[in-house]
This record gives structure tokens, sequence and C-alpha cells, in this order.
């Protein structure tokens, strides 16, 4: 990660922090859920998302995020179900939740891209396609997802072309 994108993560995060402390979500709060409570949720949602019942899913996914807002696979679970329903807002800030809480994320940059290309935000989608595929140099692991995000990228250019 380069200087830029350290300073670009810590400025994510402490204004993610502020956003919740001005909520009253204070980082050692207690829990809202019991750990057993947690555990049979996670059961239920990662059932659901298996199944692709993101509709089941959505739920348990909510009382997760709510539970524990500094969770990032919490509120990557939510923005999915709420993606694949087509609450294309909705998912949209809940994958900016979880890009805040790691902006190294390359995968969280691509998903925005595909909601706001969905709300008809071509400018922002496409900025956060080149986002992704920027990030995705960090972390072979996120190659898959620059492929997806070049080809996107591509193809709303392509359709903005033929404007």
């Amino acid at each position: 990660m380069t200087a830029v994108q350290t300073t670009q993560a810590e400025t994510a995060e402490a204004q993610w922090r502020e956003a919740l402390h001005s909520l009253g979500i204070e980082e050692d709060a207690e829990p809202l859920l019991d750990p057993a409570a947690e555990t049979l949720l996670m059961q239920v949602l990662q059932a659901a998302i298996a199944a692709e019942d993101y509709s089941a899913a959505l739920e348990p996914a909510w009382l997760l995020a709510y539970a524990d807002p500094w969770n990032r696979d919490h509120a990557l679970a939510l923005a999915l179900c709420l993606q694949h329903r087509g609450d294309w807002a909705s998912a949209c800030r809940f994958y900016g939740i979880a890009l805040m809480l790691d902006a190294t994320d390359a995968y969280c940059a691509f998903r925005i891209g595909e909601c706001l290309g969905e709300l008809g935000e071509v400018d922002d989608a496409m900025d956060a396609f080149r986002s992704a595929i920027e990030l995705s140099w960090a972390d072979p692991a996120f190659a898959e997802v620059r492929a997806q995000a070049q080809l996107r990228l591509d193809e709303v250019l392509h359709e903005e072309s033929q404007r």
C-alpha cells in the first residue's frame, strides 16, 4: 500500500469512527448479541447465501450488521443481500461502509460500481471500476475482481461511445 493509500485508509477509518460515535456507538460497547445468538444467525445467513436465497439471508444479515457495526463481514453480507434484491442504493451504502473499514478491498469498489451503474450513475460507476482495478494490483487474490472490473468498465465505455 502506498503512503497516499494509507493516508486515505486512515482518513476513511477516522470518518467512519466519527460517524459511529455521532450515533452513540462506541468501539468498546457491549455487543447486542451474545456469542451463541451471533453464531446461530451466522449459520442461518451462510446457509441462505449458499442457497442463493437472499430474501431469507436479509434479516440475519441486517441483525448482524446492526448488532456489530464494526464487523466488516456483516456489512458485506448485508450489502450482498440488498444488491441481489435490487436495493442498489442501500447496497452501495453498506459496500461503502465495508470499504471504509478496509480501504484496500477491490471487491467492495467493484460492487459499488455495479450498484452505481444500476442507479444510472455512469461516471461514478466508471470511477468505482477504475478504483477496483487499481486496488486489485495490491493483492493477487483480487486478480478475478480486476478482470471483472475491467470487463465492466469496457462495457460501460462502449455503451457510452454508442450514445
